[in-house]
């Protein structure tokens, strides 16, 4: 049996009724986590250009933008809402150990504006809505589990395998048996891969970083609607002849058919609680928490060394993001986020004013802080330990390891964590009134009749 069916196999085996309360618990605030995230890209000049595209592109208007209702047709919707979702690099992520200091890692709700089109689209509810997130986050997972090497080692882009989480999203909505859903995968996953140039060492980051997952992923949307009138695509699109694992992965045997999950592999979806690549999380903890703790001020500081992972080292410490000039290129710069840290006691959308890329103070910061990479932090991505030398001669150190973090099922983000960060996502596009709305329709989700309805509700007032 090919890969491409077991996935499917996979992605098709939950009915909603079969979801445990807290599968559906955890993948309802999932949605809210990525409605919050959309409505934080919305007045970027991202959000401006995706959704003058989708308002031109041609098509029928079945479903709407987020936050502007906008008709639009499903491809550039799909496309616009996911450019905005990710705009803020704030959603969610899988992240899958390989070897020390060697991850798999993904943010699934990159497929997710296909499961809201198609819903909106064609009239479903919000328990198809679910199911199909599920669906499509077990095919993700499944993929980051098997690979024996990561993407981003081999020049890929992380978002490739939205193509196939989209499909299975898409196919498990128009109810595709498995194997009419292994020829959407072939389809959209021979056709979608990305190059990582976007999120590359030595590269200033550009606008492009935030499309990649979304017009990755609809390509598997296009898979799943080929395929149900009756197109094929390889059946052996993993484990073929030039096929994903031999060309993306370097070698057929760099894909290994992971171990079976009793529960959802959606379950280990982690929800960001720092508006930052997730690497870093674990130093700008610890920097926020020594500020705060000792009251630091900025003057009073002569070096800041983080000791953390060789991935974050290389990573977010890479020389050519030192001093960012763009928000995409900020959010994985080491310096200028512990900078912040440092400045304004915390990581929020409202950190990358561009007016605080130049601002003399962050500068100096940044001139002051090191990476140095700790072997052992490799295996505890993204623990981290840091270490505040004052001018007086104090020595203050603060080490946050990964147990402590939110980003796996036994440290969940708080519902009231959950609306803050909404808060500071949507807080200034609408009263907070209209926020406990959209969080409250997103935990009633079941009872949703049409996911159309969730959508309307993230209008936001001219």
């Amino acid at each position: 049996m090919s890969i491409a069916i077991q996935l499917a196999e996979a992605a098709l085996r939950y009915d909603y009724s079969d979801l445990s309360e807290d599968t559906r618990d955890v993948t309802k605030r999932l949605i809210v986590d990525a409605l919050g995230c959309a409505l934080g890209g919305f007045a970027s000049k991202t959000g401006t250009v995706v959704r003058d595209f989708a308002a031109q592109a041609g098509g029928e208007k079945k479903c709407s933008l987020i936050g502007s209702l906008q008709p639009a047709a499903i491809s550039p919707a799909i496309i616009a809402n996911q450019a905005m979702l990710r705009y803020l690099d704030y959603n969610d992520a899988m992240m899958v150990p390989i070897k020390p200091g060697i991850m798999a890692a993904a943010h699934p709700s990159g497929a997710l504006p296909v499961a809201l089109a198609v819903c909106e689209a064609t009239k479903k509810t919000g328990r198809d809505l679910i199911a199909a997130m599920v669906a499509g986050y077990e095919v993700m997972g499944l993929l980051l589990q098997g690979f024996r090497v990561s993407l981003e080692f081999r020049g890929f882009h992380n978002g490739c395998v939205h193509a196939y989480g989209a499909a299975a999203m898409a196919g498990y909505l128009f109810r595709l048996p498995p194997t009419q859903l292994a020829h959407a995968m072939g389809i959209g996953g021979s056709l979608a891969v990305g190059l990582d140039i976007l999120d590359a060492e030595g590269e200033e980051y550009t606008m492009t970083k935030n499309l990649a997952d979304g017009m990755i992923a609809e390509r598997g949307y296009i898979g799943a609607e080929l395929a149900r009138r009756g197109m094929t695509g390889p059946l052996g699109i993993i484990e073929g002849n030039k096929g994903f694992a031999q060309v993306v992965l370097g070698d057929s045997g760099q894909f290994i058919w992971p171990q079976p999950s009793e529960a959802p592999l959606i379950i280990q979806t982690f929800i960001k609680g720092l508006c930052a690549e997730a690497t870093t999380h674990g130093h700008l903890r610890a920097t926020i928490s020594l500020v705060v703790e000792h009251d630091i001020h900025p003057d009073a500081i002569s070096a800041i060394v983080i000791r953390t992972s060789k991935r974050a080292v290389h990573h977010t410490g890479d020389p050519v993001k030192k001093y960012p000039r763009n928000k995409e290129t900020a959010d994985h710069s080491s310096y200028f986020l512990t900078a912040m840290a440092v400045l304004k006691r915390n990581i929020t959308p409202a950190t990358f004013s561009e007016e605080n890329y130049s601002d003399p103070r962050t500068l100096a910061l940044i001139d002051k802080t090191t990476l140095e990479h700790g072997p052992e932090f490799d295996e505890e991505i993204p623990a981290a330990q840091v270490t505040i030398k004052l001018i007086d001669g104090r020595v203050l150190s603060r080490r946050v390891d990964r147990s402590s973090l939110v980003r796996n099922p036994r440290v969940r983000m708080s519902d009231t964590a959950l609306r803050s960060k909404f808060v500071e996502c949507a807080g200034e596009l609408m009263p907070m009134t209209q926020i406990d709305q959209i969080i409250e329709r997103c935990m009633r989700l079941e009872s949703v009749s049409d996911v159309g309805e969730l959508i309307a509700l993230t209008r936001v007032s001219s």
